[in-house]
């Protein structure tokens, strides 16, 4: 699929303040000071993060529309209202990138689909319009995999361009780690962000299920479906986390702060699909942190992981062929074979296993909060069985999907390379609505155990 551009314009140049910041890799805070000191301007920054994408895109394939024009006109605006002296917010000017399931006014919601390719949004969803209050600029939106499914995108990952980028955030994780934009949005209903951003090496957070809206997104499965947030640096990740999250809703927390005791489970560590190159990165990690003074309590879940992943299929493939099914009929040609059979499935299930699943969820959901409680730590796992596989596959998402399901917040981001070059990454999994101090976690762990960093891919 060749990148759809949209109002594109016909040349670009880099512009470098007289800071000498490198914004492709910069950190939001450090070129924030840039703009705000007048040594560059929302202008400049769009325009250098254009000429990235005009450079990296042939390779990477992580745009479904690239709004050059809007993203301009926007950013001339941002510069008219800094130089009245008003600030939106450590966002003022920032560039960031859609996930195509995400409506934006004014461009096609793709959503991976051809027959959808130019069907235009009337209005942004909520999220997008909470990005743009808060002085966000919006380059363009990211491809995804047909529908947020299975089916595999053109994208390409950045370290190993013969590799996938993982699904189904597939564009968002690969604009990232290539330096195209600083931040995106993408989705989860199984993996679909934390399995992205491990393969490409960049920090993200899946939240808690219903802490962001997804109306105005295409929905694969309602009870499941969460937005998510990519960047390449913690510290960006938190200050988009701060401009989106909801308002304080008087929920006391399950555990006052992530204390020094992480948890892992023996199912995760046995399974015979997590690759021995991740295997070994994960036990060098775990040592590092007890060296540190890190407690660790290898524990079982208390519901069977193979239960999780049964009700999950089960209430993926109902929801997704009960909104996909009559369209799914009268275009088939425009479904490819994974979320083809996704809809089949569905519609085999019988309404006795879609009740047993949903009660399963109520009651998974809540003996989960209740053991996090009793157990006092916060889950660290390995967010992927291994590396990024070839690009015919997004990858399993079976490490992933059964924090989707029991909608905990995870916030995943790397920890080691391997010899060829590719990231290996872990999850942390914490109470519901904790996301600033499972974030703080991240911070505390990464800082305690750095990982290197590598240039810019391609």
């Amino acid at each position: 699929m060749a990148i759809r551009t949209f109002r594109m314009i016909s040349s670009l140049q880099a512009v470098q303040g007289s800071t000498g910041i490198m914004v492709s890799s910069a950190r939001i805070s450090g070129v924030g000071e840039a703009l705000r000191q007048g040594q560059l301007s929302v202008r400049q920054l769009a325009e250098q993060f254009l000429k990235r994408i005009a450079d990296a895109e042939g390779q990477i394939h992580a745009w479904a529309a690239v709004d050059a024009s809007g993203a301009l006109q926007e950013a001339q605006r941002l510069d008219e209202e800094a130089q009245r002296g008003h600030w939106r917010g450590p966002l003022h000017g920032i560039p960031i990138g859609i996930k195509d399931i995400i409506d934006v006014f004014d461009l096609p919601t793709g959503c991976g689909s051809q027959r959808w390719a130019n069907s235009y949004a009337r209005q942004d969803a909520p999220i997008v319009r909470q990005l743009r209050q808060a002085g966000a600029v919006i380059l363009g939106k990211t491809v995804t995999t047909p529908y947020a499914y299975l089916d595999p995108p053109p994208t390409c990952n950045p370290w190993q361009t013969e590799r996938t980028p993982g699904g189904s955030s597939s564009g968002s994780a690969a604009a990232v780690a290539a330096g195209m934009v600083p931040l995106a949005l993408g989705s989860q209903t199984g993996g679909s962000v934390i399995r992205p951003a491990a393969y490409c090496g960049i920090w993200a957070l899946k939240p808690t299920f219903g802490q962001l809206s997804t109306r105005g997104i295409l929905p694969l499965a309602p009870s499941l479906d969460h937005v998510g947030l990519m960047a390449g640096h913690l510290e960006d990740l938190q200050i988009l986390w701060s401009a989106l999250r909801p308002a304080p809703m008087g929920i006391p927390p399950l555990l006052e702060s992530p204390g020094r005791l992480l948890l892992t489970l023996p199912e995760y560590l046995q399974d015979p699909r997590l690759e021995p190159v991740m295997h070994r990165a994960f036990k060098q990690w775990q040592q590092q942190l007890e060296q540190a003074g890190w407690q660790w309590l290898e524990t079982p879940l208390p519901i069977p992981l193979v239960e999780i992943r049964r009700h999950h299929a089960v209430i993926l493939a109902v929801e997704a062929a009960a909104f996909h099914h009559g369209r799914w009929q009268r275009h088939p040609d425009d479904y490819p074979p994974k979320i083809t059979q996704l809809i089949r499935d569905g519609l085999n299930h019988s309404a006795w296993s879609y009740h047993e699943a949903r009660q399963h969820l109520r009651q998974a959901r809540r003996e989960i909060d209740a053991w996090l409680l009793r157990a006092g730590g916060w889950l660290a796992l390995p967010a992927t069985p291994g590396t990024p596989p070839p690009r015919d596959t997004t990858g399993d998402p079976a490490f992933q999907s059964p924090w989707s399901y029991l909608g905990l917040p995870v916030v995943t981001f790397p920890i080691a390379w391997t010899s060829d070059g590719l990231p290996l990454a872990v999850q942390l999994i914490g109470p519901r609505w904790q996301e600033e101090a499972l974030l703080s976690l991240a911070q505390q762990l990464s800082q305690t155990v750095p990982c290197p960093p590598r240039r810019l891919p391609v």
